[in-house]
């Protein structure tokens, strides 16, 4: 069966699978669900821990060896098997569709992969998986629904908060469930049941909004210069690299103008070439956005624009290189 993390807990209650499969690159979520089943698991008898990872070196022959080698104070095992890249291979694939297919009750089989698209969905060993075992994505709550998951880990840890203290918490700890999470449990210490004022909340909590590169591109692709900007000083004051900022967007520009010639020609934008252009599925909607806004040219001036931020960073040229950079971002948006 396939479900969503605020699932787990009701499902794991009504019984353990043989098999789960817990994927997404948000690391609070994804370490609390596995928690969660070791911790059922262990409690049903399953009190034995083999973990494998799987790299390049890896053989699968490994995932059926595993069965034989319990040891003699255990009767069963959880076996984890991690899978950064979501991708086992046919290899792989096979020897994951014959595991689940026949794993024995002594074994729960517990995989985790941090890196995932849409199409992993749709492959075999998933599909077995989601049929025979428990498939779970665990994402990064969108900007207009961090919110609301502050609420509900509050409700969760008995934590009384003003709605006015959460908008202040929203807006210090966005982008980072982790630093949310440890940051609340520390409320908690301090406040036990007590109602925390959105004054209390104000001298408490540091700003710990994660507002890493990846994200300021994300915000640049889907034309919010509000939140461009509000990255970019947030990456100043945090220390930031200029030049690694400048070399993040200076790639997805070139992608853009890269993908708007081939429109020019006539051709159409398929899956082939948002794969050679290292797209994910999540970001198309958004290039395709990006792509009908603006034309060659604009993206030609673009291009201009981080030639002259790249000789000021270098101090080859004169100029304020984050200033510029907010007037960079001005232009795109």
């Amino acid at each position: 069966m396939k479900i969503y993390a605020n699932q787990l807990t009701n499902a794991l209650n009504q019984g353990l699978s043989s098999c789960y499969l817990i994927v997404g690159d948000e690391p609070l979520q994804l370490m609390e669900a596995v928690d969660l089943i070791r911790s059922k698991a262990k409690s049903q008898g399953f009190t034995e821990s083999e973990v494998l990872h799987v790299d390049k070196s890896f053989k699968w022959e490994t995932l059926y060896s595993s069965m034989g080698t319990m040891s003699l104070f255990a009767e069963k095992k959880i076996l984890e098997l991690h899978l950064p890249t979501g991708k086992p291979g046919a290899a792989g694939s096979k020897a994951l569709v014959g595991f689940v297919e026949n794993i024995p009750n002594d074994i729960i089989l517990l995989i985790q992969c941090q890196e995932w698209t849409a199409a992993n969905d749709k492959t075999k060993w998933v599909k077995t998986i989601e049929k025979n075992g428990t498939f779970m994505r665990v994402y990064m709550p969108k900007p207009q629904e961090f919110g609301n998951w502050l609420r509900n880990r509050c409700r969760q840890i008995g934590l009384n908060v003003e709605n006015q203290a959460i908008t202040i918490l929203t807006i210090r700890l966005e982008g980072n469930l982790l630093a949310a999470a440890q940051e609340l449990e520390k409320l908690k210490m301090r406040f036990a049941d007590k109602m925390i004022s959105a004054h209390e909340i104000s001298g408490l909590v540091a700003d710990n909004a994660r507002f890493d590169v990846f994200r300021l591109t994300d915000a640049m692709l889907e034309n919010n210069l509000a939140r461009c900007i509000k990255m970019v000083r947030a990456l100043k004051q945090n220390n930031t690299a200029l030049v690694v900022i400048h070399w993040a967007i200076e790639r997805q520009t070139r992608t853009l103008l890269s993908l708007s010639g081939l429109r020019q020609t006539g051709q159409r934008i398929g899956p082939a070439e948002y794969r050679k252009h290292g797209i994910w599925q999540n970001q198309q909607a958004a290039i395709q956005s990006c792509l009908n806004r603006l034309t060659i040219i604009q993206l030609e001036q673009l291009l201009s624009g981080l030639a002259n931020l790249d000789l000021i960073i270098k101090g080859q040229a004169s100029g304020d290189a984050w200033l510029e950079l907010e007037k960079w971002f001005i232009d795109f948006c």
